[in-house]
């Protein structure tokens, strides 16, 4: 326990040796996932399992410390767990280069102590939310745009799950590129840390905390369950059937277009809405706006 020596004196031993039994899955390698997974190891869980399909681009290297110039077009993924590998031995490090769909949500959910939502599409949340609550996973959302942020623990059958509030975007224009800023982004994966360690402490308030870091404010919102709500009060869980495929990255059946990159490790084709990333055999479609 030497490692957490002085997290120890804020903590305590049983609350540690409660994080370090913790398998978690982090949704997203983006700024906020990298940040929020590079601060779960050094708190010192048992075990981490990253997901993301996507490649690190140059415009991820301002909002996050954990990639470098040498990580660009690399896949987030197997960048992430490369580092998170380094910073810490005795967690338990698995990458996986996939999206998170109705495909293979639930068994990934599976088996985990924790989810942390670091997605930037409101359509794959609701996904993740529905394989959350079906299955009695707490989840642990962050949104990020702007200098805006917010964050918000779901305990299913306990408290206001993000179906109770959010609505699908099934076009285009859930992809609109936001701005961000890496101390937004550092601010509001903190903000998921705590929640996690309060849980642990036995605390399930429902709110959502919204962050403006223009004025370094914080509010905390009340919420409810929706009793009208199909995740958590009809337990319908439609969103475990959708296929979303207006924008965002999402699978495509064969490989088409012109190679513009190829690795050991991707290949990027230019199709005209976008661009293919193929890892072996499974290829993904990545639109942009």
């Amino acid at each position: 326990m030497e490692r957490y020596s002085r997290q120890l004196l804020a903590l305590g031993l049983e609350l540690q040796q409660r994080i370090s039994s913790l398998k978690v899955l982090v949704v997203g390698c983006g700024a906020l996932g990298s940040t929020l997974s590079d601060m779960l190891v050094r708190l010192g869980i048992k075990e981490i399992t990253v997901v993301d399909a996507d490649v690190v681009e140059l415009s991820n290297l301002h909002r996050t410390r954990m990639f470098t110039e040498e990580d660009v077009m690399r896949p987030k993924a197997l960048a992430c767990k490369d580092y998170l590998s380094k910073v810490n031995r005795e967690v338990k490090v698995n990458a996986v280069v996939d999206v998170v769909d109705a495909e293979n949500v639930e068994e990934l959910v599976r088996g985990k102590d924790v989810v942390f939502d670091a997605l930037d599409n409101v359509n794959y949340r609701l996904i993740l939310n529905d394989a959350c609550v079906k299955n009695n996973v707490p989840l642990i959302y962050a949104g990020v745009g702007g200098e805006y942020a917010s964050a918000k623990l779901v305990v299913p059958g306990k408290t206001a799950c993000l179906s109770c509030f959010l609505e699908p975007v099934d076009s285009p224009n859930a992809c609109e590129t936001i701005g961000t800023t890496i101390a937004t982004v550092d601010a509001i994966a903190s903000v998921q840390i705590q929640l996690l360690i309060n849980y642990l402490r036995g605390k399930e308030d429902d709110e959502m905390i919204i962050l403006d870091m223009s004025n370094l404010s914080m509010e905390r919102v009340k919420m409810s369950r929706n009793p009208k709500c199909e995740a958590c009060s009809l337990h319908e869980y439609r969103y475990l059937n959708y296929k979303f495929t207006s924008c965002g990255l999402f699978r495509y059946p064969r490989v088409q277009g012109t190679l513009t990159y190829s690795s050991r490790e991707v290949e990027v084709y230019k199709v005209n809405d976008g661009v293919l990333l193929c890892y072996g055999e499974k290829c993904y479609k990545k639109t942009t706006k």
